[in-house]
């Protein structure tokens, strides 16, 4: 996350993103759940405003948008999309 706030973790075995706040005094982290999301996630990256994070899923040939809630960290889908085979980064370009 640009701010420093969230941490976003993929586990592939169980295909979910998991959601992490960070106390910027201690750097201790503290779970604040985990999100199903495209099958075998392999790659996945925050957008530089720290809106939205884009997860691509290796054979799901798939991509799943999330907002991010600017408070809590939480995840909601908001659109899915085809990907050619076996995606496996993602890359956010800034275009102004």
């Amino acid at each position: 996350m640009p701010d420093g706030r969230f941490l976003y973790a993929s586990e592939r075995a169980s295909n979910s993103l998991a959601a992490f706040k960070l106390d910027a005094g201690t750097g201790a982290m503290a779970s604040i759940g985990n999100c199903p999301t495209e099958t075998q996630p392999r790659g996945f990256n925050v957008d530089p405003s720290g809106r939205y994070l884009l997860v691509v899923g290796q054979t799901s040939h798939s991509m799943t948008i999330y907002a991010i809630h600017p408070e809590t960290g939480a995840l909601a889908a908001q659109h899915r999309f085809s990907m050619g085979k076996n995606p496996n980064w993602v890359e956010v370009i800034d275009i102004p």
